[in-house]
């Protein structure tokens, strides 16, 4: 009875150590191959999927991004007419406004009542003020076409001076408004480049 007895604690001593060996072993390879990791690995902070805080906002485009102006030439008074005794009266000043007498006036000579019209000729609108001041709204060379005009009252009681040109190439309309130190202009229209087939618009005779 007891040689059995001490077998029997004879084969639960070499289970333990046996065991106690191969948990040894484990804990000592796990140990071999985490030193052998590089410092730079080990170092490395875990991922987060938390926006960090030190970073910047994507930077969004401003709304306050104020609109291009419009071009606007500002026309002063002047104490001498644009234009001389060999130019030509196209439309009387009877033509008045608030400011003074408009004058339209082409470069063109004239043969009795009729213009003599070339390919090109320089054109003027003027306002007189009557006491020696002129403003020279348009002036300016046009190939091949008219200069005309007409005055629009707005409903807040501004009136604007509208200058149409038409020539066989396209159309352009340019605005004239009263300011406090003269006059302003702004183009309202530019046709660009047409070929222009016919049109009711009255030719100057």
């Amino acid at each position: 009875m007891k040689k059995v007895i001490k077998a029997i604690c004879c084969i639960l001593a070499a289970v333990i150590l046996v065991g106690g060996g191969y948990v040894a072993g484990q804990r000592a390879k796990q140990s071999s191959i985490v030193s052998a990791l590089p410092k730079n690995i080990l170092d490395m902070p875990k991922e987060s999927n938390e926006p960090s805080e030190s970073a910047e906002p994507e930077s969004k485009p401003s709304e306050d991004v104020p609109e291009p102006k419009e071009d606007v030439r500002i026309i002063n008074k002047s104490n001498e007419s644009a234009v001389d005794s060999t130019w030509s009266t196209v439309e009387s000043s009877s033509n008045t406004t608030d400011n003074g007498a408009l004058t339209l006036y082409t470069s063109a000579q004239k043969d009795g009542d009729e213009f003599i019209w070339d390919d090109s000729q320089k054109w003027v609108l003027e306002v007189s003020d009557g006491n020696g001041g002129y403003y020279t709204l348009f002036d300016q060379n046009v190939s091949n076409g008219s200069v005309y005009y007409d005055v629009a009252e707005n409903d807040n009681g501004t009136k604007n001076i509208n200058v149409y040109v038409f020539t066989g190439a396209g159309t352009t309309i340019k605005q004239y408004t009263h300011t406090e130190t003269g006059f302003s202009e702004k183009s309202v229209y530019e046709s660009g480049a047409v070929n222009r087939v016919f049109t009711t618009i009255p030719s100057y005779k």
